[in-house]
């Protein structure tokens, strides 16, 4: 199987119960700590979604709350430019192989890492 690069942060719950799910399907993971390697520019350019910017977000941080997010979301360029800031607005975990990159727990997408 391809190496997966894993970018989380070791004490979120759903970071540590997405990479079980993938160590447990016998993946090999690169994990990288988001607060010191967060993922690069282009890899955020190419795989978030202009037309569903917040499905990239991490809707719990508290800059999601300080940057009123919510009642007034970014475009993708301005989420980009936010997330290059302050790397806790990146919706967590995110998990990369080949041209597939999944944001957060989604099961059936994690299934095809690899793949």
């Amino acid at each position: 199987m391809a190496k997966i690069t894993f970018y989380w942060k070791p004490r979120c719950a759903t970071c540590r119960q997405v990479k079980k799910f993938l160590e447990d399907r016998g993946h090999d993971l690169d994990c990288r700590d988001l607060d010191d390697y967060p993922p690069p520019r282009s890899l955020l350019e190419t795989h978030i979604d202009a037309k569903n910017v917040k499905a990239y977000l991490n809707t719990r941080s508290n800059a999601y709350r300080e940057h009123g997010l919510k009642d007034d979301p970014p475009t993708k360029k301005g989420a980009i430019e936010l997330m290059m800031r302050d790397p806790n607005l990146i919706k967590r975990p995110v998990a990369v192989c080949g041209k597939l990159a999944v944001f957060g727990n989604d099961p059936e997408l994690l299934k095809e890492l690899g793949e």
